[in-house]
């Protein structure tokens, strides 16, 4: 493939794809400033990445990856700060959500997926929050989509028990 049709590829990716990619990074990261550069970074190492000659199978499954590892990342660093001393420093995590019902519905709902382990979390928020498919996230997770349907059949047992 010509670089011109890399170009148009990725810029379609982008225009389809960076809502739901930001929507997948706020969720994990409850920070929209934090969320919109994870995006910003995930597209432009992605690019990077085809500029260099790489080849990329699957471009939604490819960005979903990427920008999971850089929120693991993310992750990791924050581990490294002690919370004392953010706290010394007068350190007070931003809320995203308001104060509206919606918002306190929105919160709770979070919480309790929150209580699920990580891999759970990852495929309910992919199926039904970026409305990915089985065949998507089993490409993201390089797993078989027998593997994800699965899986997904049984994190959302574990939602339901959650929420009775």
């Amino acid at each position: 493939m010509a670089n011109k049709d890399h170009e148009k590829e990725f810029l379609q990716a982008y225009d389809e794809l960076s809502s739901a990619l930001f929507r997948y990074c706020f969720f994990k990261t409850r920070d929209r400033e934090l969320a919109k550069d994870i995006l910003q970074d995930t597209f432009m190492k992605t690019w990077a990445y085809i500029q260099a000659g790489n080849k990329v199978k699957n471009l939604k499954a490819f960005l979903y990856r990427s920008a999971n590892n850089l929120i693991i990342d993310w992750y990791r660093k924050q581990k490294m700060l002690s919370l004392d001393a953010l706290t010394e420093e007068g350190f007070d995590p931003p809320d995203p959500f308001s104060h509206t019902e919606i918002a306190a519905e929105l919160e709770q709902a979070m919480k309790v997926l929150s209580t699920l382990e990580q891999s759970d979390q990852d495929i309910i928020i992919w199926r039904y929050v970026d409305e990915l498919s089985v065949g998507e996230i089993a490409a993201i997770l390089s797993e078989k989509e027998n593997t994800i349907s699965v899986r997904l059949h049984r994190a959302i047992g574990r939602l339901r028990e959650l929420l009775q």
